[in-house]
């Protein structure tokens, strides 16, 4: 089966890509870009890693009806796509069309240029063209199959962050029928039911927390059209399991949760896109499919998980929710807490440089079993006995329900800046939110990390996550010799 083809912009960079070719004002603009690529579950994925903006004397024969870069301009990005193995595609304006489309010329010099890079470029590289109409809510985009000498169309253009908008076959800008059990969001200013049903989620967890993000997601019609909800779970469902899962019955007991959910949703809202594996996040079929999520949301309850998710995050441009829950016994009273945080590509800073992560439990919740056992046989795996935790319907109900909201906030920009973090504590009835900055140096999603760098050299990065792992484990040991 053929894959459909997907180009992905962070929000900063379509803003500036925008500001860029909307200076011209009534006459044709023109800007390079380099992307990455992902090949996802069903979808080949084009992930914007660098803008290259001409300046004024860069583009020439430039008018309302005509645009051409200068040989100079074109050799500097050329030059660089071939030297860092990416696709190059070129963007420019047709300021007087609300239907966007190339032109016989736009063709003709696209095919001769795709010609040559297939010819003289690595073979990770490619060519793609992107033309926009007036209000950059309308699109054609196409980029050159190198095997089959010819452009294939992109249905899909996808500018993600805060706020999130999702460009489908030229007709994001257009009414469409909504679904009239959805009639009474429609009355809320701001909201865009169109958004949420092109929107690809998926929800890693389906258990105390993952289980209320689930049917919250059914209820606010995420995935109805072009989008869907995707979720996974391995874990199979417990007695101790039912008081916290609203859908979950006792004749269930044993069954899958993937499996318990995907019931509760056919049931539910089946005109919705809907599909759950009984799959941890480190399986390949659930990573080629979070490559090609607009949001991903971890309901998982340890630091190794959030840690292949926030790598998968900064690495394909996704942002990340998070949420976790925990009660904390001290002798005749306890704590109650709940966060929520959000990691935004390319806007905010992530997990590992806001500190969320402790790399040495993640490495060790990472462990193989059989390394597992090996190290608890040794005395190294501090905690690590099959004592359960606190758990409580309404602090998971409250916390997964704040996450909800700071979603839509985020999705529709809705003063969501500087709310990236989010405390809740039941005791004091309080809650706390803060801003996470990005941090330059951060291995992650810094410079020298590999924010929007797609499947580029992965094997390497999985390599340096286990060698990453293995020190952790190591220095664990030595620490607790």
């Amino acid at each position: 089966m053929k894959k459909d083809t997907i180009i992905r912009f962070s929000r900063p960079d379509f803003e500036i890509k925008k500001k860029h070719l909307s200076k011209s004002g009534k006459d044709e603009s023109f800007l390079y870009g380099l992307f990455s690529k992902a090949k996802g579950h069903d979808n080949d994925i084009y992930i914007c890693k660098q803008l290259i903006l001409p300046d004024d004397n860069e583009l020439k024969n430039q008018s309302p009806v005509s645009i051409e870069p200068d040989q100079k301009y074109q050799s500097v990005a050329y030059s660089l796509a071939y030297g860092q193995g990416l696709t190059i595609i070129d963007s420019h304006t047709h300021p007087f069309s609300q239907n966007a489309g190339f032109s016989g010329i736009d063709n003709h010099h696209g095919t001769k240029n795709a010609k040559y890079i297939s010819e003289n470029f690595p073979e990770s590289t490619t060519m793609g063209m992107i033309v926009f109409g007036e209000g950059f809510d309308n699109f054609e985009a196409q980029i050159w199959n190198r095997k089959k000498r010819k452009f294939e169309s992109v249905n899909r253009i996808e500018i993600l962050g805060t706020p999130t908008t999702i460009l489908v076959n030229n007709k994001q800008s257009r009414k469409q029928k909504i679904n009239e059990q959805y009639a009474r969001h429609l009355i809320i200013p701001g909201w865009d039911q169109g958004l949420l049903e092109n929107l690809k989620v998926l929800l890693c967890g389906l258990g105390g927390n993952g289980s209320l993000i689930f049917d919250s997601l059914l209820s606010l019609g995420f995935g109805s059209k072009k989008g869907w909800i995707k979720a996974c779970d391995p874990d199979i469902l417990e007695k101790s399991n039912l008081p916290r899962i609203p859908y979950a019955y006792p004749e269930e007991v044993g069954c899958s949760k993937a499996d318990i959910a995907q019931i509760h949703a056919n049931n539910r809202t089946p005109h919705l896109n809907v599909c759950c594996y009984q799959k941890s996040i480190e399986e390949n079929e659930i990573l080629n499919i979070a490559k090609e999520a607009n949001i991903i949301i971890g309901a998982v309850d340890n630091d190794g998980a959030r840690q292949m998710l926030n790598s998968i995050a900064a690495r394909y441009s996704i942002p990340l929710l998070d949420i976790g829950t925990e009660i904390i016994p001290q002798d005749s009273i306890y704590e109650a807490v709940g966060q929520v945080q959000v990691f935004i590509p390319g806007q905010t800073g992530c997990f590992v440089c806001s500190g969320t992560i402790d790399p040495c439990q993640a490495a060790m919740e990472s462990m193989s079993k059989e390394t597992e056992t090996s190290y608890e046989k040794a005395g190294y795996v501090r905690g690590s006995n099959e004592t359960p935790t606190p758990s409580v319907l309404h602090l998971n109900g409250v916390t997964s329900h704040l996450a909800i909201s700071q979603l839509l906030k985020l999705l529709f920009d809705d003063n969501f800046k500087g709310t990236e973090f989010l405390h809740y504590n039941r005791q004091k009835t309080n809650l706390l939110t803060a801003s996470i900055s990005p941090n330059e140096e951060c291995p992650v999603c810094g410079v020298q990390g590999y924010l929007g760098s797609g499947d580029e050299d992965i094997e390497n990065a999985l390599k340096d996550l286990s060698d990453l792992k293995n020190n952790a484990e190591f220095e664990t040991a030595e620490s607790s010799a």
